[in-house]
């Protein structure tokens, strides 16, 4: 694929519905009341300058969303649509970013991934690693407690 064919720029807030038909194609994707219209509107009102998403022919076919808390950058939903992955998209959103959060003076960023992901592979070709020395605690605030975990997994 030439890259010409494909383009980004910064997510907004009408791509919502586009961006979570894309999100839910993914089996072991997991949403949460967090990725509803007014949590995703509420994200880009403060993060939006790390979101992105990538288009061809005017329909999106890649998005990530990023963060930071004025300290760690946090990485959420990179997702190519399946027949277009390993063309590149991935890594030209993960470059907007890590650039936007490292312009921003983000030092380090984290992501959050299921250990039986097959997209951990991409992440280690990108520069990502994993940590061992540290375990990843949730609890559940608002919502049932299945919230944030799969179901199907």
């Amino acid at each position: 694929m030439d890259e010409a064919e494909v383009t980004l720029r910064r997510m907004e807030k009408e791509d919502y519905r586009d961006l979570v038909e894309l999100w839910e194609c993914f089996s072991g994707n997991t949403l949460t009341g967090a990725d509803s219209p007014s949590g995703f509107e509420a994200f880009l009102d403060t993060n939006g300058e790390y979101c992105f998403v990538a288009e061809m022919e005017d329909r999106a076919v890649g998005t990530v969303m990023a963060g930071n808390d004025a300290r760690r950058g946090y990485v959420y939903h990179l997702a190519v649509e399946e027949g277009l992955q390993g063309r590149g998209i991935g890594r030209m959103l993960m470059d907007a970013c890590e650039d936007a959060l490292r312009n921003d003076g983000i030092e380090k960023a984290h992501l959050f991934i299921y250990t039986d992901n097959p997209a951990i592979g991409f992440y280690e070709r990108t520069g990502w690693h994993r940590r061992h020395d540290i375990a990843v605690m949730s609890k559940v605030l608002i919502g049932d407690r299945y919230m944030g975990t799969r179901r199907d997994g």
